[in-house]
């Protein structure tokens, strides 16, 4: 193979991968549950969303998982782990929208 063509192919690669991470939701919070209890590990989640989260995990008997609130334009919505059930994540969803939480963010 060529060693130019390699070049081209490695560059291009590179970028196209800064692309595609340009392009993905930032997060506003991610919440890390581990051993059934959800903390803060980036960003800012109220406590009530927190006393939420672990409702679902004792009533759904989540042991770890990650729930993440995703900037999308001008509102935020929740993403989750592959460990959360679907019933769980539902229901934070309708919490999310019934409190308010998916309201836009303001920016100062």
């Amino acid at each position: 193979m060529d060693f130019d063509l390699l070049i081209k192919i490695v560059v291009f690669a590179a970028v196209a991968y800064l692309f595609w991470l340009a392009c993905q939701p930032r997060c506003a919070f991610v919440v890390r549950i581990t051993d059934g209890i959800p903390r803060i590990s980036q960003g800012t989640a109220t406590p009530a969303f927190l006393v939420e989260v672990r409702e679902r995990c004792i009533q759904h008997g989540i042991q770890r998982g990650t729930v993440r609130g995703l900037v999308r334009g001008k509102l935020i919505s929740l993403a989750f782990s592959c460990d959360i059930p679907p019933a769980a994540q539902q229901q934070l969803r309708n919490w999310w929208a019934i409190s308010g939480w998916g309201a836009p963010i303001r920016r100062a």
